[in-house]
């Protein structure tokens, strides 16, 4: 099942990524060269509280080391060190693990009987709940980031930005593949590294950047899929606890330019240098709910989950399966493909991964125009148009080339040229002090995943030359194929997205005597236009392990049993919600402690994959507490519960308690 990535809320996303200066838009310049907003930005506001709020990540802001003068060469440095630690707290649901893994001769029994044992009809998305068992910590680390800003007179600078980590808990674990460990338990990257020009040009200002960068566009707060896809993510840094969120967001090599054409207007301008694709959880880690088209994913097994997987670590495969090594799956006893005829069954239902197809590096660019209308409160107008390729991988592959099923081919691509039109809005609402933002998007060529189970089958579909009865064909949406084809595993959709945030702060003299409440709420919706009919064409859902179409009970005995729900739907919305308090000095001391709550709900409708928004009845909720002693130590405690959607929400039970303590100099 291709790449979803379910946003805890305390791993809220925010447009909140500082890459070292401020916001490119309706910008002044002092005489110092230093570059202030012209107004206050309500999006500022809302994304830095929601950022604090929602993910318990309150900057640091210790006195940075500084160097130099205005002058000439000056510049800062600040860097946070952490540790943190998370614990699954929850038993693993049984309905979420391959059916062989609880019975290894499941495979061999009545349809009635399979159907009516326990576990998933697929063993392609388990391996990171097995892997982690109640009360064992599946992330363990210490970690750095260091900034470093530099200025030269006014009007030239540079920003760097690099951490590193060492996962006590990962870095070791035999159940991980090389990639995924090395993903997951050490690193050390460079990320922001970038030159910056501020100019004048017809009493206007303007400013160039170039280099490696995170630019942030839209207002969104929470809900992905909207205008900020330029850069692309991390997913392994927002679940690791004490990782800053500016870690998550990897920055890209482009060129960019922003002007002022007045006091009220401005545009920027980017062009991507490089292509670089979002890093979902790799294959056997804690979250990771696909184990075949992750980092570190060699194979998807295609026997319904009925067979027990042929290793345990992915990266074992081909010396097992072709090399005749023992199995590290325990299931098969140390046996090997010659001696065990389960492990020589399951090798032979497999389909391996191939190499991975990535697009032209060049081509990408956008444009936006920034417009702020003193008439309505200031209110701040935002318009954009993006030509970007996708930053989430879809499952493709190519159809078998023998009658055996290792001669189907997998593989990961990013569809290339997606156009992205929207519109966005900000403001704040003078009598209540609510600030309000808002956009729309709009993607006339969006790529969505095709079910993985009709990709397969279509895969197979050659082999149908071979097969007598019609009942034991491999029958797909996607038709039939020839030997070696190329199975394109998307369509090309009409995808509109729409969301917008509230934000309220509260001062002294609240219900709860605190110094400082916040309240962020966001609501948001996907519509897919021209969404096909389940009847036509099935896109895949979270959950959704079996076709749609007949199964063994009535007459198409490859489907052992038909799914009637899961199938992403044309309209689907949700909120998130989350509320942080602040009480200063606390018990007369020098702790600033916060006490914080998120709440996540997907309302109605299956939203398309990858990077769906949501999935009917799936919620989460995050209690936390910070405390912070001067700005420059802090320790955070937080806990996170996910519910709701049964069967569909494939991390129901990765429930987490999470530990983080950081010193900022």
């Amino acid at each position: 099942m291709p790449y979803r990535s379910p946003t805890p809320p305390s791993l809220a996303r925010s447009n909140a990524q500082d890459s070292g200066e401020p916001p490119m838009k309706i910008l002044k310049f002092s005489k110092n060269g230093a570059r202030f907003n012209e107004r206050p930005a309500p999006r500022s506001l809302t994304v830095a509280i929601a950022l604090v709020l929602a993910a318990g990540v309150a900057p640091q802001v210790a006195q940075a080391f500084q160097f130099g003068d205005s002058n000439g060469l000056s510049g800062t440095v600040n860097t946070t060190v952490s540790y943190g630690i998370s614990y699954r707290v929850s038993d693993v649901d049984e309905e979420l693990i391959a059916k062989a893994h609880w019975d290894p001769t499941v495979g061999f029994k009545t349809p009635l009987q399979q159907r009516a044992a326990k576990g998933a009809f697929s063993a392609n998305g388990d391996d990171g709940d097995l892997n982690y068992g109640k009360w064992q910590p599946f992330s363990n680390q210490v970690r750095f980031l260091t900034e470093v800003k530099l200025n030269y007179g006014p009007d030239w600078g540079a920003f760097i930005r690099a951490g590193g980590f060492y996962d006590f808990t990962n870095a070791n674990n035999d159940n991980l593949t090389s990639l995924a460990k090395d993903r997951v338990g050490k690193d050390i990257y460079l990320l922001d590294a970038f030159i910056f020009h501020n100019f004048e040009l017809n009493a206007h200002q303007g400013s160039i950047r170039l280099g490696s960068q995170v630019a942030s566009w839209g207002e969104s707060t929470f809900i992905q899929g909207g205008i900020n896809v330029i850069n692309p993510i991390d997913v392994s840094k927002l679940r690791s606890a004490g990782a800053d969120l500016k870690e998550a967001y990897l920055p890209i090599n482009m060129l960019r330019v922003s002007y002022n054409f007045t006091d009220n207007v401005s545009a920027e301008a980017i062009y991507l240098l490089q292509f670089s694709q979002t890093n979902p959880d790799p294959s056997g880690t804690y979250f990771s709910t696909n184990d075949f088209a992750s980092l570190g994913g060699t194979y998807a097994s295609l026997p319904f989950g009925l067979l027990p997987q042929p290793v345990k670590n992915p990266e074992n495969y081909y010396k097992v399966c072709n090399g005749g090594a023992p199995s590290d799956n325990s299931a098969f006893g140390g046996g090997t493909v010659k001696n065990n005829p389960l492990l020589a069954a399951s090798c032979s239902q497999t389909a391996p991964r191939t190499f991975d197809q990535y697009p032209n590096r060049f081509g990408q660019f956008g444009l936006s125009l920034h417009y702020v209308a003193p008439w309505l409160s200031n209110t701040e107008f935002g318009f954009y148009y993006l030509n970007y390729d996708s930053r989430l991988p879809f499952a493709s592959g190519y159809a078998v080339t023998s009658q055996a099923a290792t001669s189907a081919l997998l593989f990961n691509e990013y569809p290339a040229n997606i156009h992205l039109f929207g519109a966005s809005f900000n403001t704040t609402l003078e009598a209540s002090g609510v600030a309000l933002q808002g956009e729309v998007s709009y993607r006339p060529n969006m790529p969505l995943q095709i079910s993985a189970v009709e990709l397969i089958f279509a895969g197979l579909s050659p082999l149908n030359a071979f097969i007598p009865q019609p009942g034991d064909r491999f029958n797909s949406q996607l038709g039939n194929f020839a030997p070696g084809q190329l199975l394109t595993g998307y369509t090309r959709r009409h995808v509109a997205q729409i969301q917008s945030t509230a934000t309220k702060v509260f001062g002294p003299g609240n219900w709860f005597n605190a110094n400082q409440i916040a309240l962020v709420g966001e609501i948001g919706a996907t519509d897919v236009t021209n969404m096909p009919s389940h009847a036509t064409l099935r896109l895949q859902g979270d959950g959704t392990d079996t076709s749609g179409g007949p199964d063994e009970l009535t007459g198409a005995l490859r489907n052992p049993e038909t799914q009637v729900d899961g199938f992403p739907t044309r309209f689907s919305w949700g909120y998130r919600l989350a509320a942080r308090a602040d009480y200063n000095n606390a018990f007369n001391s020098s702790f600033t402690l916060s006490p914080r709550v998120a709440f996540n709900h997907d309302v109605h409708g299956i939203s398309p994959g990858p990077g769906g928004n949501f999935i009917q009845g799936r919620k989460s909720i995050t209690l936390g507490m910070e405390a912070n002693y001067l700005n420059q130590w802090s320790v955070d405690l937080s806990y996170t519960n996910y519910f709701g959607a049964g069967e569909l929400n494939l991390i129901n039970d990765r429930d987490f308690l999470a530990f983080v303590v950081k010193y900022a100099f």
